[in-house]
């Protein structure tokens, strides 16, 4: 049974009061799908290689058109993705083996009411986000779309489509 303490610590960039801890109706659909897809867990900050100092820089804020986001971490987001008024939540797996192309994104909609029968409404293919992360919100433009990329880059979108999403690659 996957244990839930653990995504506090998967998340956090190191223990403290500024560590993004998943929220329990996430937690309970994604140890859902943990336990019924072996071999994955979740990504962590450290699997981000070679993005401290993006990640500090996000943390910080870049001027007047990016405000501070303190607890960002790469391989979590929450938001509205596809425009109901219902959080929905993104969070990056890893296949613990093998190595090399092995990160997943998963995203579930909101809401969740029993999240123990919550399904992704979107699972990607096997992608390397060993130096990318998952982006939301401000000051980007609305309606605000899930971003998917490296750090200072467009990235690529997804895009709501139906109750699931589809990349944006134009």
């Amino acid at each position: 049974m996957f244990l839930p303490f653990l995504f506090a610590t998967c998340l956090a960039a190191s223990p403290g009061p500024k560590a993004k801890v998943i929220e329990s109706v996430h937690q309970n659909a994604v140890g859902v799908w943990l336990n019924t897809n072996p071999g994955f867990r979740i990504a962590l900050e450290s699997d981000c290689r070679t993005c401290e100092e993006d990640i500090q820089m996000i943390r910080r804020g870049m001027g007047g058109a990016w405000k501070p986001v303190p607890d960002y971490t790469p391989y979590y987001a929450v938001g509205d993705f596809n425009s109901d008024g219902e959080n929905d939540f993104a969070i990056v797996v890893i296949k613990t083996k093998p190595k090399g192309q092995s990160f997943k994104i998963l995203v579930f909609n909101g809401p969740f009411p029993d999240s123990s029968n919550s399904k992704p409404a979107f699972v990607s293919e096997f992608m390397d986000l060993s130096r990318e992360g998952l982006f939301f919100g401000p000051p980007r433009p609305k309606p605000y779309r899930l971003l998917v990329g490296a750090f200072e880059s467009e990235g690529i979108l997804l895009v709501p489509k139906g109750q699931g999403y589809v990349w944006d690659r134009e």
